[in-house]
C-alpha cells in the first residue's frame, strides 16, 4: 500500500487529542484516588520539561539553508518548535492515546510557561502580554489542527497539497519570498521525522530517549511546479465552534530576533 509507505500510521483518529483528566488541584477522596491511579504528577512534569528542552534544541538548528525558514522571526522560530512538538505528539498518542494526550498537555503547559518571558524579552509591553499569550495559544492549537487534518488527507489520498499549505501558512507565515521547493522540503523532512520516531518504543518516547534526524542542508525536491499563493487558505482554529478563519498576529508581535 503506497499510502502506508508514505505515512505508515495506524488507521485510527490520531488527530483527536483526548481531554486530560490530570488536575493538580483535585480535592477529596476521589481526587486522591485518581492521583494514585495515574501516578505522580511530578514525574510527568519533569519528563515534559526534558521533552520540551529536546524539542527546542532540535527546532533551533539551521532550517534556513534547506528549508528557507526565517528563524530570526519569532513566529517562524516558534512555529518550528510547535511543528516538532506536533511530530512528537503524533507518536505519543499512537503508542498510548490516553497517556500521550496527558504528556502532550503537560508539555503545552511548559510551552506557555516559557513563552511569556520570551515575549517580554522580545519587547512585548507587559499590558499586551495576556492578549499575545492568548493569540499564541489560539494559533498553536489552530496550526496543529490544520496539521492533523492535512496529514490524514495525505495518508488516505497521497495528496500533499493541504499539508504543504499548512506548513506555508503556519511556519512561513505565508512569506512571499519562500521558495516552493524549500517549503516542500520541510514537508518531506516532517514526514521523515514522523516515520523515524515510529522506530522507538513507548518507554523511549515518553522518557525522551529518542533522537531526531538532522535538518536538510539543501532542497530535496527538483522541478516541482508549485504556486504557493494557491496554498494560502484560512487556518482551522481549534474549538467547539471552530470555523475556517484567517488568524492574524497582533500588531504588537515581534518580528525581530
Amino acid at each position: 500500500d503506497v499510502v502506508q509507505e508514505v505515512c505508515p500510521f495506524r488507521r485510527r483518529a490520531l488527530s483527536t487529542v483526548a481531554k486530560s483528566g490530570d488536575n493538580r488541584k483535585s480535592k477529596g477522596l476521589f481526587g486522591w484516588l485518581a492521583s494514585v491511579l495515574e501516578g505522580p504528577d511530578e514525574l510527568r512534569v519533569e519528563r515534559a520539561k526534558t521533552m520540551l528542552d529536546f524539542i527546542e534544541v532540535q527546532a533551533r538548528l539551521d532550517y534556513t539553508q534547506g528549508c528557507g525558514v526565517k528563524q530570526d522571526r519569532f513566529r517562524s522560530q516558534f512555529g518550528l518548535e510547535m511543528l516538532h512538538l506536533w511530530i512528537v505528539k503524533l507518536n505519543l498518542v499512537q503508542l498510548d492515546r490516553a497517556e500521550g494526550a496527558k504528556m502532550f498537555a503537560e508539555v503545552c503547559e511548559q510551552v506557555w510557561a516559557r513563552a511569556e518571558p520570551r515575549l517580554y524579552d522580545a519587547g512585548i509591553n507587559s499590558f499586551m502580554l495576556s492578549k499575545n499569550m492568548k493569540d499564541l495559544q489560539q494559533w498553536t492549537f489552530g496550526s496543529m489542527t490544520a496539521y492533523d487534518q492535512a496529514i490524514l488527507t495525505l495518508q488516505n489520498t497521497e495528496e500533499e497539497r493541504d499539508f504543504i499549505g499548512s506548513l506555508w501558512r503556519n511556519v512561513y507565515d505565508c512569506d512571499q519570498e519562500a521558495q516552493p521547493l524549500q517549503v516542500a522540503t520541510l514537508a518531506d523532512y516532517t514526514i521523515e521525522q514522523i516515520q523515524h520516531l515510529q522506530g522507538f518504543d513507548q518507554d523511549a518516547m515518553f522518557q525522551t530517549q529518542f533522537n531526531f534526524l538532522e535538518p536538510p542542508t539543501q532542497p530535496t525536491r527538483e522541478g516541482k511546479d508549485m504556486n504557493l499563493d494557491d496554498y494560502g487558505e484560512p487556518v482551522v482554529v481549534a474549538g467547539e465552534d471552530s470555523k475556517r478563519v484567517q488568524f492574524r498576529w497582533s500588531g504588537e508581535y515581534p518580528v525581530g530576533p
